[in-house]
């Protein structure tokens, strides 16, 4: 295995390594890899190599639906779109607390948590080349006593390594 920077990278990176590898593209591009409205798969059409600003919220709101490599059950609320190499994460009825990015690159990650009650709750993030970061979600709620107790939610991992055609981007 290879060696991560950062305990929980290689935690997560053991936990998925014995996971089925993503489907390899049909021939004939997007079109045929996935019915129409349905998302397609990041491995289908990577993103290219140039380096773009953050999309703008129209761009975001005509974005692409994408299926990530892997998903868990904690993923069955979000849904993941791309501009360019711009990766958003929206996850609608989790409550989220709090987001933060537990390793890897930091720079260009940006969050968003619902005003309405916390009803929900969105990552964006660039992918490119060589990247590799880790983004954990937390909820939270009372316990008997009336304390408040956060719990993890949702770890959502991107890498793309230097000999790999596409991205690698998890939802557990």
């Amino acid at each position: 295995m290879r060696a991560f920077p950062f305990p929980l990278l290689a935690l997560v990176a053991a936990a998925t390594a014995s996971s089925p590898a993503p489907a390899q593209a049909p021939p004939g591009g997007a079109a045929s890899a996935a019915a129409p409205g349905e998302p397609v798969p990041l491995d289908v059409d990577p993103p290219g190599n140039e380096k773009t600003k953050s999309p703008t919220f129209e761009e975001w709101s005509k974005a692409t639906k994408v299926r990530l490599t892997r998903t868990g059950p904690a993923a069955a609320p979000c849904t993941a779109y791309r501009v360019r190499e711009w990766l958003k994460v929206r996850c609608l009825g989790t409550k989220p607390h709090a987001m933060v990015v537990l390793g890897g690159d930091a720079a260009e990650v940006s969050f968003w948590i619902d005003r309405d009650e916390r009803q929900g709750g969105e990552v964006q993030f660039p992918m490119r080349r060589g990247d590799r970061r880790v983004v954990q979600i937390w909820t939270g709620g009372v316990d008997a006593a009336g304390v408040f107790k956060p719990k993890p939610s949702l770890i959502l991992q991107e890498h793309w390594l230097e000999d790999r055609a596409s991205p690698t981007v998890t939802a557990m």
